[in-house]
């Protein structure tokens, strides 16, 4: 059966998929970087708009009966994000560039120079099984880091997307690749946002966990 950060996870992928020719679909790695980033903020707004009522919203992606330990789980896991990258009012610094280093750090125990890692990041193509299986960990860790830090969540969203992006700013996310297309978003408030989600969640309880409507309360209050 499929859940709701499973949902999640596809929407956020389908647009930066590339497919070849008797070969297996890819993201190239600035794209996947992207991708990570629009995951981890997604989750993190659904654990800020749940945050009261997480027992209930994770049923929604849970086994049965372990709801408290995947709280606890995704919770740990925030924790471990925080203490590795520090203060940072960059939401950046917890997803895209937390991630990125992961990754080099990898590389950098397989024996690979820095100039080496520079070259093969502009060329590395993440298989769609890692990159879904990656993308779904950022919107759990996402979920757990709002649900935890709902300040410090709020004020990372409001320094992100509460304010007007230039066409500098936008322009050089599109040359390195981690967005795609020219218009350049609207000051977004993460009311708004989180209205957005809710009602993608709504929509998925009502089609997909039906059995769940007479539980769980669908709605924006927190």
């Amino acid at each position: 059966m499929r859940t709701l950060i499973d949902e999640f996870a596809t929407s956020i992928i389908a647009p930066a998929l590339k497919k070849r020719l008797f070969s297996t679909p890819y993201i190239p790695f600035p794209r996947y970087l992207g991708c990570y980033q629009v995951a981890f903020e997604t989750g993190s707004v659904l654990g800020h708009a749940f945050r009261d009522k997480l027992a209930t919203f994770v049923r929604l992606f849970c086994e049965p009966g372990r709801e408290e330990e995947l709280i606890i789980a995704m919770q740990e896991l925030a924790q471990q994000k925080i203490a590795r990258v520090g203060e940072s009012k960059n939401f950046a610094a917890f997803a895209m560039f937390d991630e990125e280093k992961r990754i080099m750090a990898n590389w950098s125990e397989s024996g690979i120079t820095e100039t080496q890692r520079e070259h093969e990041a502009g060329r590395l193509k993440i298989t769609l099984g890692q990159a879904y299986k990656n993308i779904c960990g950022a919107v759990s860790t996402g979920i757990g880091f709002g649900s935890a830090f709902p300040e410090l969540t709020e004020q990372l969203w409001k320094a992100a997307y509460e304010r007007e992006f230039t066409r500098d700013e936008w322009q050089e996310y599109r040359r390195i690749g981690v967005v795609s297309g020219e218009q350049i978003p609207k000051p977004l408030l993460l009311e708004t946002r989180s209205e957005q989600l809710l009602s993608l969640v709504n929509l998925f309880v009502s089609t997909s966990r039906p059995e769940l409507l007479s539980k769980f309360q669908v709605s924006g209050d927190s």
